[in-house]
């Protein structure tokens, strides 16, 4: 099946997501986050693109992104190719990380480039991570209301606050208020990108995992071989799954799941 046309947005603006293959977590260490975090820094050092806005949670990323010099889809290859290098080195894995192509809609209204950063801020309160986007320190939020340093001009927050008022302490108050405003319009988010069903097979990976106190956010994280090698074993006798379907959910190269079953 062909790929279809991205649409053009006029203003260059758009509201990008990249999730986790198979919705698996991508970000697992407070130092994953910084490192994602490194990667856009380096990028938009170069001029590729101007941000508006982001939120990292575990296993997805929102971006309000400009295309500058490249176009966007090159801009996000780049991000996407740069941190997998980084996760897949890390976590002894291969293959994609990322789930197919980037997902992105056009913002192409002041209306629409307000209540999406909104949306975009308040991810983690959606996800009931938090009652309030200040208190998630993986989002533009605390920059755009001061409680956090822009380093590096990671973001520009010119064009937003400037909507609100040329006075900045106005516009920060107003930008709080607007904020807290429940938001009814609807943006490309995890649960409309269905391009690939939910995996028959984690429901019995979950119960395996249980067994040893464990949950699928955990297993990157696990060092003891001796029990990780059983997991492998017990995940393919129960599923029947193949090492490349086991690789993809939970995150462990192909080689390492191969051994584990040979040994």
């Amino acid at each position: 099946m062909p790929r279809y046309l991205r649409p053009k947005s006029a203003t260059g603006i758009y509201h990008v997501m990249l999730r986790g293959i198979n919705r698996m977590n991508i970000f697992f260490y407070k130092e994953d986050k910084l490192k994602f975090l490194d990667t856009l820094i380096r990028m938009k050092s170069n001029g590729e693109y101007i941000l508006y806005g982001y939120c990292i949670m575990d296993n997805h990323v929102h971006l309000l992104i400009k295309e500058e010099k490249e176009l966007l889809s090159q801009t996000m290859k780049r991000i996407g190719v740069s941190y997998s290098l980084y996760y897949n080195k890390k976590y002894e894995r291969v293959g994609h990380l990322f789930q197919n192509r980037f997902r992105s809609e056009c913002i192409e209204t002041d209306g629409r480039l307000l209540t999406c950063l909104r949306y975009i801020h308040n991810n983690p309160v959606k996800a009931h991570m938090v009652k309030n986007p200040s208190a998630y320190p993986w989002s533009s939020y605390n920059i755009y209301i001061n409680k956090m340093e822009n380093k590096y001009n990671i973001i520009s927050p010119e064009l937003i606050l400037d909507i609100f008022s040329e006075n900045r302490i106005e516009a920060i108050k107003k930008f709080i208020d607007f904020s807290r405003q429940k938001c009814n319009r609807t943006f490309v988010d995890l649960e409309e990108v269905e391009e690939e069903p939910k995996s028959s097979y984690m429901k019995k990976i979950l119960d395996i995992l249980k067994d040893y106190d464990l949950d699928i956010e955990d297993i990157a994280k696990l060092k003891d071989r001796n029990i990780r090698n059983q997991i492998i074993k017990e995940i393919h006798q129960h599923t029947n799954m193949s090492t490349r379907e086991m690789s993809n959910i939970i995150g462990w190269s192909k080689s390492t799941i191969d051994r584990a079953l040979k040994e």
